[in-house]
């Protein structure tokens, strides 16, 4: 993936993955969900630098699945690789940082509109490496942990480390996995993407023509 100094960029589902697997030190992943292709570029990256080098925290949710958020097959899939996956309750905008450059965004819920693709609006923001350390040393324990890791300077060090961790998280355990897998598999979702937006459009369609036609 090409990077700029842009501050507003846009960052696809395809373009996403790219950056992961231009890592060479570490990853760090946060949003509501994430997807297999997403998933399948963190287990390559994990091969190569260590999965103890890649944190991920979802709000891992049934209902989260449901708004097309996120895959628990990938979910499956990262914690077969090994890589440390924590539950995050409310986890809404995303976050990901890729060696020392960060970036937030805001994910798509795949239920109520289409993946974006390539030239699409910018929907994420370029974080500075001060604002990468801080994202990384408050979102998690494992997450700090590569911050530190990642200093450049003893000074550095000591002020990540006193930092304190504002995110509330815990590992998501088989019996979760399981808990939500079961209720997907008993009550799954039945539209394609971007079903409410398509249809919202084709109704406000509907109420303008009835309104030509009482004119």
């Amino acid at each position: 993936m090409t990077t700029t100094d842009a501050l507003f960029c846009s960052l696809t589902p395809l373009r996403l993955a790219e950056l992961v697997r231009s890592a060479r030190h570490a990853v760090c992943y946060a949003g509501p969900g994430l997807q297999l292709d997403l998933a399948q570029a963190m287990v390559e990256v994990a091969g190569r630098v260590g999965k103890e080098m890649l944190t991920v925290s979802l709000d891992f949710d049934d209902r989260v699945m449901r708004m097309g958020y996120g895959n628990v097959e990938a979910v499956k899939l990262l914690l077969d690789a090994g890589i440390a996956v924590q539950s995050s309750p409310g986890l809404r905008t995303a976050l990901v940082v890729v060696d020392d450059a960060g970036y937030i965004f805001t994910p798509t819920a795949l239920y109520l509109e289409a993946e974006p693709t390539d030239g699409a609006a910018s929907n994420a923001v370029r974080m500075s490496g001060e604002q990468v350390s801080q994202a990384l040393a408050r979102l998690s324990p494992a997450a700090k942990t590569i911050a530190i890791a990642q200093a450049k300077t003893p000074e550095a060090k000591q002020h990540i480390e006193a930092l304190t961790v504002d995110v509330v998280s815990a590992p998501i355990t088989p019996e979760k996995l399981a808990e939500v897998t079961t209720s997907l598999e008993t009550a799954p979702k039945t539209h394609s993407p971007g079903w409410i937006g398509r249809r919202r459009i084709a109704s406000s369609g509907l109420r303008g023509r009835a309104r030509q036609r009482t004119q």
